[in-house]
């Protein structure tokens, strides 16, 4: 998909298949229950969001999504080469 379908208004929806992958990076439990929120509110169902601790294992062409203090880092995987992910970001949300 171009860079430009994944462009977001507050309006628009975050295009996905199967799970979401929600970076944590070593942010509070109460940092992770807003960034659910604002996926939610973008479109992303609560059950396909995964929390994971660190950046592994997330399959290549999956939507993974990072926690930083004031907005969400979104960004399709493009390639995973051992151990490494190379996923430009898209955009960010304001939290």
């Amino acid at each position: 998909m171009p860079f430009f379908d994944y462009i977001l208004s507050m309006d628009q929806r975050i295009e996905y298949a199967g799970k979401v992958y929600l970076y944590s990076s070593g942010m509070s439990k109460d940092m992770i229950n807003l960034s659910k929120e604002k996926l939610s509110e973008h479109g992303v169902n609560e059950k396909d969001i995964v929390v994971i601790d660190l950046p592994e294992g997330v399959p290549e062409g999956s939507i993974m999504v990072t926690i930083w203090p004031h907005y969400l880092s979104v960004a399709r995987v493009k390639r995973v080469r051992e151990g490494s992910i190379y996923a430009p970001q898209l955009f960010n949300i304001n939290l």
